[in-house]
């Protein structure tokens, strides 16, 4: 029987963008701005700074390890399903990681394959018969949200930046895990990473049949990696604009 939290419907099922879907989205989105509404607030107080990590880190870690006993409680959990193999899902606990360690290293990968992974499954999410307010739809969007939050997060208070650099490591590295993902899928018969084929609700529907939207994947990671990294390449370009006409002055 699914776990909700409260009586509600038993024959619910996830409706893309609908009412729910939209107004979560609506949520993250408020959410994911406030740390550029209140920078300069969190860049004077560490205490908060600290504690929000360790908040932001506690969501991802107890989301996942709640939907593991969810799915152990039902009765549904499977080596074949139900590994946080997922981008978005280990990105969430490395997310967690870079949080609590504050390891740019791992800010400049998450940077681009986990924001580009969680958005990718905030916007088409694959949560079969389960909608709002069922335990799985609210730790679906909390983690896979602050995923995203997170990283914007540290960019405003703890000043991180990604580098054109680390958009093709991020991309390498997606890749590599790509690979290893694939044999382990043809191994035991799963699905992870969608890579034996697509899911019921993804833009993978519109991008062709098997293998050929797995190339299509690739195309569409390098353009959303691009996308993401823009505002930083624009950023730098106005700081380096700057500097010239500084040393233009200065003649």
């Amino acid at each position: 029987m699914d776990i909700y939290l409260w009586p509600v419907s038993m024959n619910l099922s996830f409706v893309l963008f609908s009412a729910e879907h939209i107004c979560t989205l609506i949520i993250i989105a408020i959410l994911g701005v406030c740390p550029f509404l209140f920078q300069k607030q969190l860049r004077q107080a560490l205490f908060a700074r600290r504690t929000l990590r360790y908040f932001f880190a506690a969501i991802l870690l107890l989301g996942e390890a709640g939907y593991q006993i969810w799915t152990l409680s039902i009765g549904a959990w499977s080596v074949k399903s139900s590994l946080p193999l997922e981008v978005s899902d280990l990105a969430a606990l490395l997310t967690a990681v870079m949080l609590l360690t504050k390891r740019w290293p791992l800010f400049s990968i998450l940077y681009f394959a986990g924001i580009g992974g969680a958005v990718q499954a905030l916007l088409t999410p694959d949560l079969g018969r389960t909608t709002f307010p069922h335990f799985h739809y609210i730790q679906f969007f909390a983690t896979h949200g602050t995923t995203v939050i997170a990283c914007l997060f540290m960019i405003v208070a703890e000043r991180f930046r990604p580098t054109y650099r680390s958009l093709w490591v991020a991309f390498g590295v997606t890749n590599l895990y790509g690979v290893m993902i694939f044999f382990f899928d043809r191994l035991i018969g799963a699905n992870y990473l969608y890579l034996m084929h697509k899911p019921s609700i993804s833009v993978l529907n519109f991008l062709g049949p098997w293998p050929w939207y797995l190339f299509w994947t690739e195309f569409l990671a390098i353009v959303e990696f691009h996308i993401l990294y823009s505002p930083f390449y624009l950023w730098k370009k106005r700081e380096k604009a700057k500097e010239e006409r500084r040393k233009s002055w200065g003649k």
